[in-house]
């Protein structure tokens, strides 16, 4: 399924955050499509696959005492429409 993320952090943790990123490998089933960064402040956006609820959990966890995650499951919006039509024709 795919995933947007939006990942932000206290000031203070800026370097750790970051020294922690340049570390950090993702786990198996947990594949990063595009990561952006606010220029303006401690927050980062994440678009990624995850294959199982375990591989999200392996890669969120090392962060949860850093940072604060709000994850949003989503679809391509042509696939989303795609879907609509298909389900009002039930």
């Amino acid at each position: 399924m795919l995933f947007m993320e939006i990942i932000t952090w206290d000031p203070k943790d800026d370097m750790e955050t970051g020294k922690r990123y340049m570390e950090w490998k993702p786990p198996e089933g947990y594949n990063i499509l595009g990561a952006w960064n606010d220029v303006a402040a401690c927050r980062a956006f994440f678009l990624f696959e995850a294959e199982s609820a375990e591989a999200f959990a392996a890669a969120a966890f090392p962060w949860r005492d850093i940072t604060r995650m709000e994850t949003v499951q989503v679809m391509e919006t042509k696939k989303f429409m795609e879907l609509v039509v298909k389900i009002r024709k039930m």
